[in-house]
């Protein structure tokens, strides 16, 4: 039998035995418990990228800016500087001269954009490219529905003249009417586009005395007619096939302006050709 100075040792070891063992069994529990809680409850605080997206870098490396837009030519269009423009003497008298090809040597030609009744945000951007000046003869009210189309492109080299109010065959009217058609758009748009007009285009290219007449009672500098014109793609020129210095471009804003914009640049490139700013031709 145990003695009780034996027993007394063994008890005590005995009680401090379950003592730990109870403790480890609590801290397991509590251990095990308190992750389980975390990771039912606890959202994580950042989301992996979306199969489309790169991942965000944490680096401190310095980045390279975006390269910002400039009016020059992109790589590729390859189109030509015009030379120094040589101005007309215009004939005096009281009737505006008439041109469909602008007398100079120089290598160029001018584009004239009419009416303004489509107005495509790509024709803009190209225009942008392209770096090239161009005229747009506006009839009142497309230039009236289409202000900031047509000042946005203004601001990529276009110029904006006459072209009537109502698009009339001008030689079917009187002069009283032929003189409101020309002169009514003048006020108008010096007041959108901050400039009054000095050329003037007639609709169907249909002009008489009486046009010329009116043109120059205006104020108005030339009639401006044309030698080559597009259509869907296609640019045909009434002497043949070779562009000739000062031949004036008929074109307009249609759904198919984009293509011929693109058709007439090609042209120039092959025959070695710039495109000038007619109003740098004509002085005010």
């Amino acid at each position: 039998m145990t003695s009780r100075h034996q027993w007394r040792p063994f008890a005590a070891a005995v009680v401090v035995t379950l003592v730990l063992v109870g403790a480890v069994a609590i801290f397991s529990v509590h251990r095990d418990g308190g992750h389980a809680a975390s990771a039912a409850n606890v959202q994580p605080t950042t989301t992996p990228p979306s199969p489309t997206e790169a991942p965000t870098s944490t680096s401190s490396a310095p980045t390279t800016p975006a390269p910002t837009t400039t009016t020059q030519p992109k790589p590729g269009l390859g189109l030509l500087t015009p030379p120094a423009p040589t101005p007309v003497a215009l004939p005096g008298g009281n009737l505006a001269p008439v041109y469909s090809r602008i007398p100079t040597t120089n290598k160029v030609i001018f584009l004239g954009i009419d009416d303004g009744l489509v107005r495509d945000p790509a024709v803009t951007q190209l225009l942008a490219d392209a770096n090239v000046p161009f005229t747009m003869f506006l009839v009142k009210e497309p230039a009236d529905d289409g202000t900031d189309y047509f000042r946005q492109l203004q601001q990529v080299g276009g110029t904006v003249e006459d072209h009537t109010i109502t698009h009339p065959d001008l030689t079917k009217l009187g002069y009283a009417q032929v003189r409101n058609e020309v002169c009514g758009t003048l006020d108008d748009f010096q007041n959108l586009f901050g400039r009054r007009p000095t050329l003037f285009r007639p609709p169907y290219g249909s002009t008489n005395q009486n046009v010329q007449l009116a043109v120059a009672s205006c104020g108005l500098k030339a009639v401006i007619l044309w030698k080559g014109s597009t259509n869907d793609g296609r640019f045909d020129l009434q002497d043949g096939t070779q562009l000739t210095p000062g031949d004036i471009v008929l074109m307009h804003f249609r759904t198919d302006l984009l293509q011929n914009l693109e058709r007439v640049f090609q042209v120039c490139r092959e025959q070695g050709f710039a495109i000038a700013r007619l109003e740098d031709y004509i002085p005010s």
